[in-house]
């Protein structure tokens, strides 16, 4: 189901095979694994978690095609953004003709101001697409809360994820009340996920989320019937979690082993980093999954 999303969302890793092939056995397992969870509400394809900026235009081709071959149920949006500018062009023209209708959008490099943001988004339209813009932690122009509303009034996007830092939640607060009954404004940094609910957000996205979606729906659960103790509670475990899954490597061996004991056979290799996961870290990831419901 291609379409925007809220709730708990997960910025899928992507598998590869040993020798660092994408692996599109394990990318299909892996979708129809997320696909069957309550917890998960949405799924971003090939964002900065899913290593967009490491695969080539004919890998993410192929990830698209199984994304339509697999007709999942769950929502999901495919990142099209490549750190150029043209390449994203020519991704998302291949998406639209495949008929997919909505996409994700990092800002690429060259969006250094407010009137190149626009420029790109202008042309995402015109070619039919729906836009969810993911602006990153080290996003080259960061929207200001006013700039975000006249995206929306132009009808240039239809969600964004924010990845604020503490100094940003102000930001990221106007996004929330004076966009968020316009479009869906997902927080991009899960350790302020219950901070982001108080504000009236929409849902999250985080690392975390490929290892733990129950926990961050069990966040929102209990904020919205008011039990602020529990949410705290899971919230700051949440937040001990996501420091031990990125304290070696990428974070992303770590996230894919934690897959891997979960059932799904895929392996720990990553294109961001090289080595295997230390014995000390393997015990640290067994040790969460055999807390942590599967």
């Amino acid at each position: 189901m291609n379409c925007t999303f809220c709730g708990t969302v997960v910025p899928l890793v992507t598998p590869y095979k040993p020798d660092l092939a994408l692996d599109l056995d394990g990318f299909a397992a892996l979708l129809q694994h997320f696909d069957t969870r309550d917890a998960v509400d949405g799924l971003f394809v090939m964002g900065a978690t899913g290593e967009y900026d490491r695969l080539n235009f004919a890998e993410r081709c192929q990830i698209l095609d199984l994304l339509l071959e697999l007709q999942l149920k769950t929502a999901w949006i495919p990142n099209i953004s490549s750190l150029e500018w043209e390449p994203s062009l020519a991704l998302a023209r291949y998406a639209g003709e495949r008929g997919i209708e909505t996409v994700g959008f990092i800002l690429p490099a060259g969006c250094r101001s407010f009137a190149d943001v626009r420029r790109c988004l202008s042309e995402l339209r015109d070619m039919g697409l729906k836009v969810f813009v993911y602006q990153t932690g080290n996003s080259p122009y960061p929207l200001t809360a006013e700039e975000l509303g006249e995206l929306v009034d132009a009808d240039l996007l239809t969600g964004i994820k924010d990845s604020c830092s503490n100094t940003n939640m102000f930001r990221h607060l106007r996004y929330v009340a004076e966009q968020g009954e316009r479009i869906t404004v997902i927080q991009g940094v899960e350790m302020l996920y219950l901070s982001s609910l108080c504000l009236g957000g929409a849902g999250v996205i985080g690392g975390g989320c490929n290892v733990y979606p129950e926990q961050l729906t069990a966040i929102r659960r209990a904020w919205e019937s008011r039990d602020l103790e529990r949410a705290r509670q899971i919230q700051r475990d949440v937040n001990i979690w996501i420091e031990g899954i990125y304290n070696e490597g990428s974070g992303l061996e770590s996230m894919k082993y934690y897959l891997a004991l979960s059932g799904v056979p895929i392996g720990t290799a990553s294109r961001s980093s090289s080595g295997e996961l230390s014995a000390t870290k393997r015990g640290w990831v067994e040790a969460l999954h055999r807390r942590l419901p599967g």
